[in-house]
């Protein structure tokens, strides 16, 4: 093999595992909060900031439903609802304006006691 057709090789090989890492990099959410019960991860909502889709996640068999809640700056609280059961997921997608604060947290609803909610995230809008 000569060096030219080596170096052309090289060039193609890295070129084809920087793409690789971009695509990767796409596939993963920016932020995600959890929310406790009983001792156990029961709730989870993952945010991408790229395409600005939430994923809220009941995780324990407990009964208990999960809600996410989001607020961009200025704008008022809104709220996304898991009510499917245990070990399921619902995805929600939305359209913001880039470049806005967004702050999001997830709760589990238990009855008669105050919900379990995660700290609030903070990210940046798409």
């Amino acid at each position: 093999m000569s060096v030219r057709t080596f170096c052309r090789a090289a060039v193609a090989v890295t070129a084809v595992g920087v793409l690789s890492l971009f695509e990767i990099g796409t596939a993963s959410a920016t932020g995600k909060a959890s929310a406790w019960y009983m001792g156990h991860e029961a709730a989870r909502v993952n945010y991408w900031s790229s395409t600005d889709d939430f994923r809220l996640s009941d995780i324990a068999c407990d009964g208990n439903s999960v809600y996410a809640q989001y607020q961009r700056a200025g704008a008022s609280r809104q709220t996304l609802r898991n009510t499917k059961g245990c070990h399921t997921h619902a995805d929600f997608n939305r359209s913001f304006t880039n470049g806005q604060s967004i702050k999001y947290r997830v709760c589990v609803k238990v009855a008669l006691e105050p919900d379990n909610c995660s700290a609030w995230k903070w990210d940046t809008t798409g």
